[in-house]
């Protein structure tokens, strides 16, 4: 039986038809998998296993309630009736049990496994954190429709995953009409395989333009501007960022702007100086790429430019797009020169 915050999967009841009593404590086994996410496996996952209860068999019907240990015995109460919690409160359950342990008052897991491995364990309740290995603190808070959500996460170079604290009850029962439940006929399973629930973004990476003016004309201030598209790969065939973005000198020297942690990683960059004013000109290429290779480095492309000492005067607007879940919005507009 599996018990998440996306939804209690499997519920405790009472089958009266049911009297032989499961025997516990039990050996039993549990081994977590991914579905349909390649790059997980390039992300070192392994999972931490809490006990939060132990399984406590009832005299007369084959079934089992929950004793709860240690710092988890703050849930006793919530746990006491299993017949009367909603998939409401198995979801709020996880959060708490998942916050006694970021806030360190729950010990060290009971074990940790990794992706795809079986590794055995007593029966009982715990808690599943997914997370990359050797991560000292892998929680994070998030919005989702409901508010704010405690989830655990794991890197790859490419991806973030994010994964909801999840309750795990063993011996469980094989599933019937989709639903497992210990009122399920048929034998206990002692040894589990769940499929994680896992969300999925992009990690992002950060650019830097750096400019250098090697004369000023001494007539204002000089404004240089930038066209930023970053595309999926160096085939340059579906564009995943977009921007506009200025530098501005009152003489010369060098100046950069960074666009940090808004570029997805291994994306291909393009930089090209669209606006160089009037009295202004490139010294060398006007287009420049580059790739976004991790989230920790940034990566950097330079340009020169120098006075055409025409002495004439020019101005600039800067849109600077920014995203949301719905995709682009209006640019903001920075007027820049003179």
């Amino acid at each position: 039986m599996v018990l998440g915050v996306f939804g209690l999967i499997g519920a405790f009841f009472i089958s009266q038809t049911q009297v032989k009593a499961v025997s516990l404590p039990r050996k039993c086994s549990v081994q977590f998998e991914i579905d349909g996410y390649e790059d997980t496996a390039n992300a070192d996952i392994v999972i931490d296993l809490y006990k939060v209860a132990d399984a406590i068999e009832d005299p007369v019907y084959d079934t089992y309630s929950y004793e709860t240990i240690g710092a988890f015995q703050t849930l006793k109460d919530k746990l006491a009736d299993l017949s009367t919690i909603t998939n409401q409160d198995y979801q709020a359950i996880a959060q708490e049990a998942a916050k006694l342990v970021q806030e360190q008052k729950a010990g060290t897991p009971a074990i940790t496994t990794s992706l795809d491995a079986r590794a055995p364990i007593e029966s009982g309740l715990y808690l599943a954190l997914p997370h990359s290995q050797n991560m000292e603190d892998y929680f994070r808070t998030i919005k989702t429709p409901q508010g704010e959500t405690l989830v655990t996460y794991a890197n790859s170079v490419l991806h973030t995953y994010n994964f909801q604290p999840m309750l795990v009850s063993l011996p469980g029962k094989d599933a019937m009409n989709g639903e497992i439940s210990s009122a399920n006929p048929g034998a206990w399973n002692d040894d589990l395989t769940i499929t994680l629930k896992v969300e999925e973004s992009p990690r992002l990476g950060s650019l830097e333009i750096v400019k250098s003016l090697n004369q000023f004309d001494g007539n204002g201030n000089a404004t240089f501007v930038f066209s930023i598209a970053a595309y999926k790969d160096a085939t340059r065939q579906e564009l995943v960022y977009s921007n506009v973005e200025s530098i501005v000198f009152d003489g010369t020297g060098t100046n950069s702007v960074q666009l940090l942690n808004c570029i997805p990683v291994g994306s291909y960059v393009v930089i090209e100086e669209v606006y160089s004013g009037a009295s202004y000109e490139i010294v060398g290429a006007s287009t420049q790429g580059t790739t976004i290779v991790s989230a920790e480095e940034i990566a950097s492309v330079s340009f020169e430019n120098t006075s055409n000492n025409t002495d004439h005067h020019g101005s600039s607007v800067t849109n600077r797009f920014t995203y949301n879940d719905m995709g682009m919005n209006k640019p903001e507009q920075d007027f820049g020169g003179q």
